[in-house]
């Protein structure tokens, strides 16, 4: 054997002894179904569902299990995944699988390496939820913050005593959620795989001295509830400066950064792309603002869209980030302002430190830049959002009365009644008091001047009928409703294709014909009936019904045909119905819906 290679096997040889050696410091251990880790520096358990309930390190855990359900480190699509099929194929490796994921836990001597595969055409979450023995959180810009709070950090270490677990490969981290508990995340796109890590520590003296000062310090005195306006309409309707974005371009649209109101006594910028149509010297076309949601950015296609219906359009960011990256892990600039979405963990902090505060001033600089440029007809100008967007739309609506129309999507008013009720609660009795003064959507309702369409899906997951019926009998302003049976909820198609707006955007900035209007409805008995005027043939009417109770997600809606008369609809409701509402469909293929009616049984 030559040197060199004599050389290569004793130092491969070497190597793969000390890869046995670290191996045989972790000892994996089988409990029926589920494994028991022991490692130099922490303990750990995977149940027999493929969670990750336990991870403890200087005899204190980090993790939360039994939150419903094993939680701790767990894997999420339309609901908390269970991985059944549970495998060992190496002494310190466990794996976990069903039909939409799989898990691999890599085990060493000082932490845990969490793969993650997505085997779905969606996005999947990973999650970690936290033991409120966790008393410090350090981020990636060095900031200090006691839990539960909520940041984009790819980054963190937390501290509980006198060990940390630092973990990198995260999207952001939020809450409180349920309880008062910590949430961190990562986002995994369609088919991509995911690693985090896990590294278990002895704090430094100094890293337990700055823990238990952030752990310990008292809370700050609540901020006051403002006095007179909650945003200065006057300073917001000036245009802000402009820079340039340097490293972004899409076709048919320009990306800029725009002056935003200071966050913790820095300047921040607004990341926007804008878009015009072709315009004849001296003409103006109208615009439209457009409002992201959760998971989501700036959207150059978003923009495109409303450029090809012949409006100008703008689409910022509201969350601080940039559109690279992914979606729910978009890169937060330099510059950027607090995290979304909610403001969940960021009650105490200064009013106009918090996420809502930046982005309904982020939206309303945004309306004022794009209603400055000289193609834009100032007075035509309308709003519409997804989700988190759709939230922000039915505050900015008003907020902002130079709206000319507003057209929230999925997103309404009644947070504490709706889906995110835990996180309003989440936050205690008077942090959750407060959060409804100020951000609820129902107190900035009633002010709304403009006409409003509301569009949804009757199963929507997060702002059910419930808080949609209460939020659009607000505003004392014409509204129109689209509820389309079980209509998907996202970005993309779901949300920004609905014909129903740009035909309702048309009709009021464009001079287009309107959507049909229901004029009255009414139900005697089985009977029911709504009356409407359209100025197209309304060609195909619906009753949707639904027998069940509970949770309205979960509820099983059937569509029925209705008979048409002129300018009448008219229904027999089948025999244990519980909720109906009427649709009506025009020749255009738009829908508009009647109010639902709960039948009391």
């Amino acid at each position: 054997m030559a040197p060199t290679t004599a050389r290569v096997a004793l130092a491969t040889a070497i190597a793969l002894s000390c890869v046995a050696a670290q191996a045989a410091e972790v000892a994996l251990k089988a409990d029926g179904k589920a494994f028991r880790v022991r490692a130099p520096a922490y303990d750990a358990v995977v149940e027999e569902n493929g969670c990750l309930t336990s991870l403890r390190v200087g005899g204190q855990e980090f993790l939360k299990a039994g939150v419903g359900n094993p939680r701790g480190a767990y894997l999420f699509q339309d609901g908390p995944l269970v991985l059944p099929t549970i495998e060992r194929p190496a002494a310190d490796v466990v794996t976990a699988k069903n039909d939409k994921a799989s898990v691999r836990y890599d085990f060493g001597p000082d932490g845990v390496k969490w793969t993650v595969a997505n085997t779905t055409a969606e996005k999947l979450l990973c999650l970690l939820v936290f033991d409120k023995a966790i008393g410090a959180v350090e981020g990636d810009n060095g900031w200090w913050e006691k839990p539960p709070t909520a940041f984009k950090w790819k980054q963190t270490t937390w501290f509980a005593g006198t060990a940390n677990v630092k973990i990198t490969g995260s999207s952001r981290v939020w809450g409180p959620w349920g309880d008062g508990l910590q949430v961190w995340e990562a986002t995994v796109g369609p088919k991509e795989t995911h690693d985090v890590t896990l590294q278990a520590n002895a704090a430094t003296a100094a890293e337990i001295a700055k823990a238990h000062e952030v752990a310990t310090s008292p809370p700050p005195p609540p901020p006051a509830d403002p006095v007179g306006p909650r945003w200065d309409m006057d300073k917001l309707s000036a245009p802000p400066a402009v820079f340039p974005a340097e490293g972004f371009s899409e076709e048919g649209v320009r990306a800029v950064f725009y002056e935003g109101p200071p966050f913790r006594g820095k300047p921040t910028r607004v990341f926007a792309w804008i878009g015009l149509p072709k315009v004849e010297s001296g003409q103006k076309v109208p615009g439209m603002v457009l409002v992201h949601g959760g998971g989501g950015t700036a959207f150059a296609s978003w923009v495109r869209l409303w450029v090809d219906r012949g409006y100008a359009a703008i689409a910022m960011d509201t969350c601080g980030c940039v559109p690279r990256g992914t979606s729910g892990n978009w890169d937060h600039h330099e510059s950027g302002g607090p995290p979304g979405w909610g403001g969940w963990g960021q009650i105490d902090w200064p009013r106009e430190d918090q996420w809502t505060y930046h982005a309904i001033a982020d939206a309303l600089l945004g309306h004022s830049l794009l209603r400055s440029l000289p193609e834009v007809d100032a007075n035509r100008v309308g709003l519409t959002g997804i989700s988190w967007g759709g939230y922000l739309t039915c505050l900015l609506a008003g907020v902002d009365p130079r709206y000319k129309l507003a057209m929230p999507v999925y997103g309404c008013g009644f947070t504490n009644e709706h889906t995110f009720a835990g996180s309003v609660n989440g936050q205690g009795e008077e942090g959750a008091a407060r959060w409804m003064r100020w951000w609820d959507p129902s107190v900035y309702l009633p002010d709304a001047p403009m006409p409003l369409c509301w569009v949804t899906g009757s199963n929507d997951f997060a702002y059910t009928f419930n808080a949609l019926q209460k939020s659009y009998r607000l505003p004392k302003s014409p509204r129109t409703l689209c509820i389309r049976l079980r209509m998907p909820h996202g970005h993309g198609a779901a949300g920004e294709g609905p014909k129903e707006l740009e035909v309702f955007a048309d009709s009021i900035l464009k001079g287009g014909v309107p959507l049909a209007k229901v004029t009255g409805q009414g139900r005697d008995g089985a009977q029911v009936w709504a009356t409407f005027e359209s100025g197209v043939p309304v060609v195909k009417a619906e009753l949707n019904y639904t027998k069940d109770t509970g949770k309205w997600p979960d509820r099983t809606w059937v569509a029925l045909p209705a008979q048409l008369s002129e300018g009448k609809v008219t229904a027999s409701l089948p025999e244990g119905t519980t909720v109906y509402y009427l649709n009506l469909f025009d020749e255009r293929e738009c829908v508009v819906s009647t109010e639902h009616d709960e039948i009391v049984q």
